[in-house]
């Protein structure tokens, strides 16, 4: 469709076209006048300067016009004189990019062994993916990313097998097409298919099925679904301030530990703490074999003796002018050396308070690990593990607002219990509606029609559709 509009109006036969943002970027429409009608909190610098330059486009026009309408000065000002923000990559090397790339491949291979004729030799196919697993897509002048990317692969070919995807072969197998369909909502996907695979979905929705009343909208299958995907798509924290101009309402009202999101039923809970402290655990390992290849202070281009700081350098080991005492005869030599904590993957200066390569949280790892690794809160697939050191099985704080938004189907109220804008809600509402599309496509290839959840996600997502289609309900 785009690609049919793009043509028509190039070659004159459109002569004015009404557009969203999906003019903004990746198409090629040079037009002598560009109207910008009303504000959004979407148009940034970026997006101006993409749409007002197909205005006068060089080669066609000598003069472009750029038009507003219904918007305040100062937004008009602050947009002709912003710069232009910087174009980053939405790029992630993930356990779900390598599911998707060894799914292709599996494919290919069927294909050939069944005879078909490729569009690409496999070799070929080999030499344009193998990059994307072994070279890094940025420079660091004090991480090993090369060795990082290598072990970060490994490491999630073990993940997957794990997660029971891959097989000893690494071939895909379970539920590894229905994860790599969800891969853009990862960690999300790899949850669901445990959920799945091990019946708990089906038992949670078979058990609250038979407590439905009618007239009570909380006790409703989508629902108490919502209640359990609200934990893994779309999530937000708990807002620390809820906005004051709260009014007491009659009816509309949220759920009863609104703005916070109910607890997970205890098989599921168990069942995702599980899967947060194995993929914790994994990345530890992660850390631990990429820090082992390169020994503390031996490349003084990594920074492990470096205070960031003030840039000054302490040496690794002992005084140049030798040790303290004879290992031999000193009686107090061996229980010192026995005492001294043992770290490859830990920063030196975070280790000096006793803490050798076992982390607290995910927050601990990232911000205490060496300089040779590049880390961040991305790399951990985990689904809503508290930042800092917290009781082993508890989650974060999440915000209940899908929730309430299924019970009283009004967008405006988001803002007053949750603390969620309408433009906010009705953007995230849609990802998530997209999501459950996503899910409920999926299931329909291995589950059949009268299945619960299949059904469930159907009928959740129908009743997404129709709140945002009301009129009260939109933004």
């Amino acid at each position: 469709y785009y690609r049919a509009v793009e043509l028509l109006f190039r070659k004159g036969y459109l002569k004015v076209v009404f557009a969203t943002a999906t003019l903004a970027l990746g198409i090629n429409m040079p037009c002598r006048a560009t109207i910008f009608c009303g504000d959004s909190l979407e148009l940034n610098g970026l997006m101006f300067r993409q749409m007002a330059g197909r205005a006068g486009r060089r080669g066609f026009d000598l003069l472009g016009q750029v038009v507003f309408l219904d918007m305040a000065f100062l937004k008009i000002r602050s947009l002709v004189s912003s710069d232009c923000p910087p174009l980053t990559g939405e790029f992630m090397l993930s356990p779900s990019t390598l599911l998707r790339a060894l799914h292709e491949w599996e494919i290919v291979t069927l294909e050939q062994d069944q005879g078909n004729e490729l569009d690409r030799e496999k070799l070929e196919i080999i030499r344009c993916v193998a990059p994307v697993f072994s070279i890094p897509f940025f420079r660091s002048k004090q991480a090993s990313l090369e060795t990082q990317v290598a072990y970060h692969t490994r490491f999630s070919i073990d993940l997957l097998f794990k997660e029971r995807l891959l097989n000893q072969n690494g071939y895909t197998r379970g539920l590894a097409n229905f994860a790599s369909h969800l891969f853009d909502i990862e960690p999300a996907n790899f949850i669901l298919a445990r959920l799945l695979g091990k019946g708990l979905l089906h038992k949670y929705l078979e058990r609250e099925q038979k407590r439905m009343i009618k007239g009570q909208r909380r006790t409703h299958l989508t629902v108490k679904l919502t209640s359990i995907l609200a934990w893994f798509l779309c999530r937000k924290r708990l807002p620390n301030i809820v906005p004051k101009d709260r009014v007491p309402r009659k009816k509309h009202l949220p759920s009863a530990d609104s703005p916070a999101l109910p607890a997970l039923p205890p098989a599921i809970a168990e069942e995702v703490v599980a899967y947060n402290e194995s993929v914790f655990e994994h990345v530890q390992e992660l850390a631990w074999t990429v820090a082992s290849t390169e020994k503390i202070g031996k490349d003084p281009r990594q920074g492990d003796m470096e205070m960031p700081l003030s840039g000054k350098t302490f040496r690794s080991g002992w005084d140049p002018r030798g040790e303290p005492f004879d290992k031999e005869k000193s009686e107090f030599a061996p229980k010192l050396i026995k005492q001294i904590t043992r770290y490859r993957s830990r920063s030196p200066f975070t280790a000096i308070t006793g803490d050798g390569d076992e982390f607290t949280c995910p927050a601990d790892l990232v911000s205490s690990a060496r300089n040779l690794l590049h880390l961040d809160m991305n790399t951990f697939p985990t689904v809503a593990v508290p930042m800092l050191e917290a009781p082993a099985g508890s989650f974060e704080p999440s915000n209940s607002w899908m929730v309430d938004f299924m019970i009283h189907g009004k967008m405006k109220y988001l803002w007053e219990d949750n603390g969620v804008d309408p433009t906010k809600a009705y953007n995230l509402i849609a990802k998530f509606k997209d999501a459950i599309k996503k899910a409920t496509t999926a299931l329909g290839y291995f589950a059949p029609e009268d299945d619960i959840v299949r059904k469930t996600f159907k009928l959740l997502h129908d009743e997404i559709d129709k709140l945002m289609k009301v009129k009260d309900g939109t933004a």
